[in-house]
C-alpha cells in the first residue's frame, strides 16, 4: 500500500477523483494535520463543557441506570 498526497485545482476534478477511487481500490485517508485539528477542537469543546459543569445537574448516571433499567429474562435462560 502507498499513501499519496494529491493537489486538485477544481471541485469538479475532486469529485471525479473521488468517484474513481472505489474502482481503483483506493480510499480517502484523513491527513494527520486534519486529525490533529479535529482533536484540538474536540479537546477545546470538552474543556468548555467541563467548566460549565452542566453534567453535574443531571446527577449520578449509575444511579439513574439502576432506577430506570428494567432487566428482562434472556431467551433460552431459565432463572
Amino acid at each position: 500500500m502507498e499513501v499519496l498526497t494529491i493537489e486538485i485545482d477544481t471541485p469538479e476534478d475532486k469529485q471525479l477523483l473521488l468517484a474513481l477511487l472505489p474502482k481503483l481500490n483506493g480510499r480517502v485517508v484523513m491527513s494527520p494535520q486534519k486529525m490533529d485539528e479535529r482533536k484540538q477542537s474536540f479537546l477545546a469543546i470538552a474543556r468548555e463543557l467541563a467548566q460549565l459543569r452542566t453534567a453535574e445537574k443531571y446527577g449520578d448516571p449509575s444511579e439513574w441506570q439502576r432506577e430506570t433499567r428494567q432487566d428482562r429474562p434472556l431467551a433460552g435462560r431459565e432463572e
